[in-house]
């Protein structure tokens, strides 16, 4: 294909896009002339075009379907579901046709006949009018609204095909959703400025050699651009989850019709930006997951009455960011599941046996859907039945590094929970070691790190048969030795200064992962694994570290599954102290901090939601106006707050010739205007845990919070304007 026809292509599938969307909008609102002229002007771009590159079947069809959306718009019809329907058919046909043409070149034929059903049933919904004697309207102002629609909107997606038999999808082969991406000319821009000044860099490198006194230097801003474009780079990458959500009006629409059920869609966060390789990964999850909440969740409108319900069910989608990670929500408010015929279809198919059904707990029977060959359907139909999806749905999502969560509550609904990694690419982590071997941790599953000295070992860890449990803040956790789980060398007591642990969450289950030693958080370059590694079962990659030497990416929901770790079911009574003890008091709530050693003030914390990130930086690139100091960080002349005197204390300590790093917690928050940014200059990182916020102090801007069983004094400071988390912490012995 030459340039001219892939760009029609790419713009032709684009238009159709907005058509699919507007379409299943304007049977809600059949009056909104806007919407019908977004859809004209699709028809009538393909069509204008198609006969200047001398694609004739194509021109055929866009021809009829521009006639009946002429007499639409010229009023001499009203929108109906039928024409509803045949609208979209015409869709799928022009789209077929456009992936017909990316693949082959050619149009081909369809059955003998091309289109002439779809043509014939266009003109039927026309009033049979025929095509010959309809008047094309080509004014000025139609062409000045078709060359309006050349706009830079969301990346070129391939859509799903509805077959003829019904509703179920046909994934197109079509790449051009895969290959096309529109990308913002400033950040392109940004993108050559920072390879220019990486390419400068590298000159200055070359050129001043490894014993140069500037090399430290050139050392440091090589870093920084690397960081810098490597953040541009995945920017550009990020495409709005809402660029997904578009094809699911249409599906919904011909599924209820399809299943007899009454369904309206509902969207939230439709702008949260996810990487463009990982939106195609979770599409076809995605799909499944809503193509069940209509089938299985949703009730019939009579069931529905029955229940107190209104007669339409409501399927809600929504996206937001969560402890580095993009959350995709899919709830429903239909009947819920039914845990007991979940059991009974389990125990039918020989996936439990009768014992291990009754010692179930509710979670872990909704667990049994994710087994492979498990539906509760009744019957095999069109839409689902036989037993392929949700274990396909898991792999899937488990396969790009994230996981799947299911929560029902029975006559209410059900909610799915996909969360997925920002990116495949560049993952924070924390690098650890155990059995003399380096293994990566993602940030995104750690909670927080404990340190168990070997004197104190037997009290806080009690045995209950062959299992180990850590009593941390009076809550039993699992412990997993890392060591053991892998058959590695284990460091004799005798030797062993103690062990660190790791407390992680994944899929429901929070243990601890008990290691030999914490190396420094990096943010790695994910590699795929070998086929031998990936039969462990135990990593979801690999990655070179910083100094030359192999790790491999621990997969923490693989982890707690071979370990034996089941999610902890909280006893009602203290499920109702959890609860009173949160709505208890006006200033109550849970928060997780990051305790730190801060020179004179000694002990204190911050909340961890505003701490960005951890930055290391040397004490001669800290710079002083008016007597305040100043860190040029990313483009911004950051503030530097140093209330514990750290910079003081450091700049007595520096000798003569030696660097001194200064640790700088980049702090941010949301105000009015954008983000604001401020460094806290500390002494060391010591923690992160857990806490609860107590009832307000009497004295004038004191707080009290509970971190670490200790009794937490807060002060609002006035230097420090970054939202709710404008305030340092002070831990009180």
């Amino acid at each position: 294909m030459d340039d001219l026809t892939k760009e029609f292509i790419a713009e032709s599938q684009e238009g159709l896009d907005r058509m699919e969307r507007c379409l299943t909008e304007l049977e809600t609102r059949p009056d909104d002339a806007e919407l019908l002229g977004e859809i004209f002007r699709a028809v009538h771009t393909i069509k204008g075009t198609t006969g200047f590159l001398g694609f004739d079947r194509l021109e055929k069809l866009a021809h009829s379907g521009e006639h009946l959306l002429g007499s639409l718009r010229d009023g001499r019809l009203t929108v109906t579901s039928d024409l509803i329907s045949g609208l979209l058919r015409l869709m799928d046909g022009l789209r077929a046709i456009l992936v017909l043409i990316e693949e082959t070149g050619g149009e081909g034929t369809r059955a003998g006949d091309e289109d002439g059903e779809l043509i014939a049933e266009l003109a039927e919904l026309n009033g049979q009018m025929p095509a010959e004697h309809v008047e094309e309207r080509e004014s000025g102002l139609e062409i000045a609204l078709v060359e309006g629609t050349r706009t830079s909107e969301a990346p070129v997606a391939t859509m799903p095909v509805a077959g003829a038999a019904g509703p179920v999808l046909e994934k197109t082969s079509g790449g051009g959703g895969d290959k096309t991406l529109r990308i913002d000319v400033d950040v392109l821009n940004r993108m050559m400025n920072l390879v220019g000044e990486l390419v400068l860099t590298r000159n200055q490198m070359l050129q001043s050699g490894m014993e140069a006194a500037n090399f430290p230097e050139l050392a440091r801003r090589l870093d920084s651009v690397t960081a810098d474009l490597r953040e541009t780079v995945m920017q550009a990458r990020m495409q709005p989850v809402g660029n997904l959500f578009g094809k699911f009006p249409r599906m919904v629409r011909d599924l209820s019709r399809t299943c007899g059920r009454e369904v309206r869609v509902e969207f939230s966060g439709q702008e949260t930006g996810l990487d463009k390789s990982l939106l195609e990964a979770i599409k076809d999850p995605l799909t499944h997951a809503v193509r069940n909440a209509v089938d299985h969740g949703i009730e019939s409108p009579a069931d529905r009455v029955l229940a107190g319900k209104a007669a339409e069910g409501c399927l809600r989608l929504r996206a937001f960011h969560e402890s580095g990670s993009v959350v995709i929500e899919v709830a429903d408010d239909g009947a819920g599941i039914p845990t007991e015929r979940v059991l009974q279809k389990a125990i039918e198919r020989n996936l439990v046996t009768a014992e291990q059904a009754a010692e179930m707990s509710e979670r872990e029977v909704l667990q049994l859907i994710f087994l492979p060959g498990f539906s509760t359907a009744a019957a095999v139909t069109t839409v689902s039945g036989r037993g392929v999806g949700m274990d396909v749905v898991r792999a899937n999502v488990e396969k790009v590094g994230g996981s799947v969560e299911l929560e029902s509550r029975k006559g209410l609904g059900t909610t799915l929970r996909l969360r997925v990694p920002l990116t495949l690419a560049i993952v924070p982590s924390l690098v650890v070691r155990s059995g003399g071997h380096s293994f990566a941790l993602p940030q995104s599953a750690l909670v927080e790190l404990v340190d168990i000295p070997q004197r104190e070992f037997a009290q806080v860890v009690q045995r209950i048969g062959s299992s180990e449990l850590f009593r941390l803040r009076e809550r039993l956790l699992p412990m997993v030795w890392l060591d053991r789980l892998l058959g590695l060398e284990t460091e004799s007591p005798e030797t062993s200064k103690g062990h660190y642990l790791a407390v992680l969450e994944a899929e429901g289950c929070r243990y601890g992962l008990v290691v030999d030693d914490l190396m420094s958080p990096e943010e790695i370059v994910v590699k795929p694994l070998s086929p031998v590694l990936r039969e462990i079962g135990l990593f979801s990659g690999a990655t070179v570290l910083g100094n030359g030497t192999l790790a491999l990416i621990l997969d923490i929901g693989a982890t707690a599954a071979r370990a034996g770790v089941k999610p902890v079911e909280e006893e009602s009574g203290d499920a109702e102290a959890s609860e009173s003890s949160k709505t208890k008091g006006a200033g109550r709530a849970e928060a997780s901090f990051l305790i730190f050693a801060d020179g004179a003030r000694g002990r204190t914390a911050l909340p961890l939601n505003v701490v960005e990130r951890i930055e290391s930086v040397p004490l001669s690139q800290i710079e002083y106006a008016g007597g305040r100091p100043l860190l040029q960080y990313r483009g911004e002349l950051l503030p530097l707050k140093d209330d514990g005197g750290v910079l003081a204390e450091l700049e007595l300590e520096q000798r003569a010739g030696e660097e001194v790093l200064v640790t700088v917690l980049i702090c941010g928050g949301r105000v009015a205007g954008g983000v604001q940014r401020v460094g806290m200059v500390v002494r060391k990182v010591l923690d992160v845990s857990d806490g609860t916020l107590l009832d307000a102090d009497a004295a004038e801007g004191m707080e009290l919070a509970m971190v670490k069983d200790r009794v937490t004094m807060v002060h609002r400071e006035s230097g420090m304007s970054v939202g709710t988390g404008a305030a340092a912490w002070q831990e009180v012995a």
